[in-house]
């Protein structure tokens, strides 16, 4: 039999049907992988919609069962009273709805010990709301982030420290969390007036629109141009930057990488050569934007 969760509730049989109509509720730990496969381990919540510890955005390498033995018998080891008491809250948390906006800093976790921060560059839902033209391709509330080159046990950095750090390239991603709060808000400061001075993303590629493919498009933050398809040329290949996740595309190994090398160059060599990544202010791509500003007018090429 399937127990309630509340007292008023009666047990249901163990049956498929029953099974599918229960709704996942509290903490889960799954992996990955398997004897001769390798994987990586994530500790959620599924009330809360936040995630505790993921292994790979940990930087940790994927591992088999024996290794997962090995790691599970050192997380035993490492955790002391304060960190069964902090599991213990996670567990018990409520479900959060947060506000954000442009602007905001943000702190996270990379693993048990060590935190990173970002900013908000960029509410696409907002801008678009309050009139702006941009290349509406993304999918969910995206949010145009960056994370800064600093990993560290202190989670009390201020955000006037914060702005002296350097920052990996910003890229788009759903708001989930920091709706629901895993991301935390620890600040807001105007953003620059000058928009070139901000890293965004760059979107570059043939109209997706059924009923107006026939012009090439332009979005590089708040800033969206388009030109008739006809006369002009289209990059062969993909760079509309279209691709979207709950999460960011780097990890902790990434970002010590880049902090090491004081460089972003790391981050730009672990990206995959597959079509949504291509990335026009990857340096590899330096004639491509040429050619596209210069097709787009941009000012100052």
């Amino acid at each position: 039999m399937i127990a309630p969760i509340t007292k008023r509730g009666k047990p249901k049989r163990l049956n498929g049907v029953n099974i599918q109509r229960c709704t996942p509720y509290g903490v889960y730990v799954e992996f990955s992988g398997g004897t001769d496969a390798r994987g990586g381990i994530c500790i959620a919540n599924y009330t809360t919609q936040q995630t505790y510890y993921s292994s790979s955005f940990a930087g940790e390498p994927y591992m088999n069962t024996d290794e997962l033995r090995a790691f599970l018998d050192k997380w035993i080891a490492d955790t002391d009273a304060s960190d069964l008491a902090e599991i213990q809250a996670f567990a018990g948390a409520k479900r959060r709805h947060c506000k954000y906006r442009e602007g905001d800093f943000f702190r996270f976790r990379y693993d048990r010990r060590h935190y990173g921060y970002g900013r908000i560059l960029l509410d696409v839902r907002q801008f678009i709301k309050g009139g702006g033209a941009f290349w509406d391709i993304l999918m969910g509330k995206a949010l145009c982030v960056s994370v800064y080159h600093i990993i560290t046990e202190n989670p009390s950095v201020s955000i006037e420290e914060l702005q002296t750090f350097k920052s990996c390239p910003s890229e788009y991603m759903m708001d989930n969390r920091f709706y629901y709060g895993e991301y935390e808000i620890i600040g807001n400061a105007p953003l620059p007036e000058n928009q070139e001075t901000i890293d965004y993303p760059i979107m570059y590629g043939r109209s997706i629109d059924g009923q107006d493919r026939d012009k090439i498009c332009y979005c590089r933050g708040k800033e969206y141009r388009e030109i008739p398809l006809a006369g002009n040329s289209l990059l062969e290949k993909d760079f509309r930057y279209s691709g979207i996740s709950f999460s960011f595309h780097i990890n902790k190994t990434i970002v010590e990488d880049c902090i090491r090398a004081n460089s972003n160059e790391p981050f730009w060599a672990s990206q995959p050569r597959v079509s949504y990544a291509y990335d026009l202010r990857n340096p590899i791509y330096q004639k491509e934007l040429e050619y596209v500003q210069r097709q787009m007018g941009i000012s100052g090429t």
